[in-house]
This record gives C-alpha cells, sequence and structure tokens, in this order.
C-alpha cells in the first residue's frame, strides 16, 4: 500500500473543464484556474496523494522526463497547499 502524502482539504472544490479545471475554495471564494496538465495532477492527487506516483504517470503521459514531472507536481502542490486547497496528509495508507 502506497502511503497518502497530500489530500484535499473539505474546503476545495474541483470543477473540470474542456480545456483544465477550476478549484474553489469555498471558505474564501477564491478560485483557481488550472490548465490540462495542472487539472489532471489534481486528479492524481485527488485519487492517490501520491507525489510519486502522480508525477510518473505524468511523465508517461506526457513524455517527458520524470525529473521535469517531480518539478511540476511539486510546483503545483506548493501552490495548492499555500492556497489552503490541499493539506499534507497524516499518513493514511491508499
Amino acid at each position: 500500500m502506497m502511503m497518502r502524502e497530500i489530500e484535499v482539504t473539505a474546503d476545495a472544490v474541483f470543477a473540470d473543464l474542456p480545456d483544465g479545471g477550476v478549484v474553489v475554495h469555498t471558505g474564501t471564494k477564491r478560485y483557481y484556474s488550472l490548465n490540462q496538465t495542472g487539472a489532471r495532477i489534481w486528479g492524481l492527487l485527488e485519487h492517490s496523494g501520491s507525489l510519486a506516483a502522480a508525477a510518473s504517470t505524468i511523465a508517461t503521459e506526457y513524455g517527458i522526463s520524470i525529473e521535469e514531472a517531480n518539478h511540476a507536481v511539486t510546483e503545483l502542490t506548493e501552490g495548492l497547499l499555500a492556497a489552503g486547497l490541499v493539506r499534507r496528509a497524516l499518513g493514511g495508507e491508499v
């Protein structure tokens, strides 16, 4: 079993759009636009909560190096953490 690193907060609501997606923080009423890659990363993190698993999938699907994928996943995750849309998980299993 993989350990969940990230989990979506109860205040975050995601809406899938044709060219990406939008995440709304229901507490602050702020919204955050995600491009297609960002929306895919969001979905992967929401499903598995694993940064490594998300990066591996992104590298495969987009034909980029694992380093590039790790950077994209980490950069987006840091922004989501700062916005209060995700939080570090307490170590639950996936």
